[in-house]
This record gives C-alpha cells, sequence and structure tokens, in this order.
C-alpha cells in the first residue's frame, strides 16, 4: 500500500498564515520516511492532515490510491490502514481505563473477534512490546512513561495497519528509555514489515530509522536524501545545522544516537 501527497497546502487555523506550502512524498509499501523540523516548520499540521484530522486547502493526499480529506468517513477507514504513536504517551491514554481496556479498544472497532480472540491477540502484543501481563490491570495514570509508549505501540499494532507513524515518539522519555523504544520500533517495523513515517526535530534518530529523510523548515520541504547521503557536502545549509546540532548533543550525552 503507498501512501501519495501532491503539492499539499495548508493554514494554520483562524489564521492566513501558511502551515505547510507545496509538500509532495511518495511511501512505498515497507519503506521508511523520517521528516524532521524543529517546532513550527509544519510537522504537527502535516500529521493532523495525513490522520484526517485537518483539512488542507490545497493539493491531494492519497492512500491506497483513494483521495483522504478531514471527513468522519474518511479517519475510521484511514485507522484501519494507517496508525499513529503521539508524542505524549500518558495524555494519549484515558486516565480512568486499564490497560486492558486500551488495548480492547481498537479489537472492537476494526474486528469482529470473541472475548478469548480479542484476550489472545492482547497476550500476544503484550509479549511482542516486552510488557508484562500483569500491567493490564494497571490504570494508565500508574504506567511509568517507557510502559506508556509501549501501551501506545501495541495499541496501534492491533489495529493491524500497513502504516505507522511516530509523532515525536520518545522526545519526553529519559535516554535509557528512548534506546529501548527506538530499538522495539526496528524490530517491530522489520518484523511486520510495516511502512514508518517517523517524525522528530532530532535528525540522528531518523537516520538510525529511516530510508529517506524530508526536512522541513517553516512549512516547505527544503532538503530530501536517502539516510545514507547525510553527510552529503550539497546538503542545504539548514540540514547541515541540524546535524551540527545533534553531534553537539551526543557529546554532551544528551540523546540517545550513537550513530553520528
Amino acid at each position: 500500500m503507498s501512501l501519495e501527497l501532491h503539492n499539499i497546502s495548508a493554514k494554520y487555523q483562524n489564521s492566513e498564515k501558511m502551515a505547510l506550502e507545496n509538500v509532495s512524498f511518495f511511501l512505498e509499501k515497507g519503506k521508511k520516511l523520517g521528516i524532521v523540523g524543529e517546532s513550527g516548520s509544519g510537522k504537527s499540521t502535516l500529521t493532523k492532515i495525513l490522520t484526517g484530522f485537518l483539512p488542507y486547502n490545497d493539493g491531494k493526499v492519497q492512500l491506497e490510491n483513494r483521495v483522504i480529506q478531514a471527513r468522519v468517513k474518511d479517519r475510521k477507514w484511514i485507522g484501519k490502514k494507517m496508525q499513529l504513536v503521539f508524542q505524549t504517551s500518558l495524555s494519549s491514554l484515558n486516565p480512568r481505563q486499564t490497560v486492558q481496556q486500551i488495548l480492547e479498544e481498537p479489537l472492537i472497532n476494526f474486528f469482529s473477534l470473541s472475548t478469548e480472540e480479542r484476550k489472545q491477540k492482547i497476550v500476544a502484543i503484550l509479549k511482542e512490546v516486552n510488557l508484562q501481563i500483569s500491567v493490564l490491570e494497571k490504570k494508565s495514570i500508574s504506567l511509568s512513561g517507557g510502559q506508556a509508549q509501549r501501551v501506545c505501540i501495541a495499541r496501534a499494532l492491533l489495529a493491524n495497519p500497513e502504516i505507522l507513524i511516530c509523532d515525536e515518539p520518545v522526545t519526553s522519555l529519559d535516554m535509557t528509555t528512548q534506546i529501548k523504544i527506538i530499538q522495539l520500533l526496528q524490530k517491530i517495523v522489520k518484523e511486520q514489515q510495516l511502512s514508518l513515517i517517523f517524525i522528530s526535530h532530532d535528525i540522528s534518530l531518523v537516520q538510525e530509522l529511516c530510508d529517506e529523510i524530508l526536512v522541513l523548515r517553516e512549512g516547505k520541504i527544503i532538503d530530501r536524501f536517502a539516510a545514507n547521503d547525510w553527510k552529503n557536502a550539497e546538503r542545504h545549509s539548514y540540514t547541515k545545522e541540524l546535524i551540527e546540532s545533534t553531534e553537539i548533543l551526543i557529546q554532551r550525552g544528551e540523546t540517545g544516537s550513537a550513530l553520528l
């Protein structure tokens, strides 16, 4: 299944200012696309458009050759094909629900399964994301940041999507937990042959996970390159700044990347 964006432009809500301008890319089945940019670059707007929660002003988004827009009838169909892992895992989980209830939601929403079948799938996915069965009885508010993000990943995978979108999934976590979550994502994407869109301000994380990288600045794509070509002298000056800033953080021990 492929995802295509054709010259997408969008304004900020209640504003004439452009959040995205003529953004285009093509994500082939099984490929991993990284999208890098600082705060205000348009990353969040792009995520909302991809998941059908924000309209765009110009262009076209096609998922499996179907044009998708910010319509209720599209969102459930999008959710079956494409799932999102949020930056702030705890705030994306209902604090009144147990982990069992949280993980049952996609199974109830997208499949016709018996109680026993749902239980089997949940037990299997907990093993996949390295969580103990005892976590099912806990409410999300009692989870650590790392546990909560693993629950979010498990919830997304239970919908059996073909594309996984990770929107700054490790930003709020400590370095050790960041590394563990990145390693988990690498393992799952490879084993399940998922397509991946990994959105981050940290170009080193994107370089570790992805095949291709797009650099966003003020709503425009200013650089596009294969992940193994990040040291090319022809990189945009802004891309070089992002790489240099990441190298400084690595030297200080402030980021989980070890590849730069």
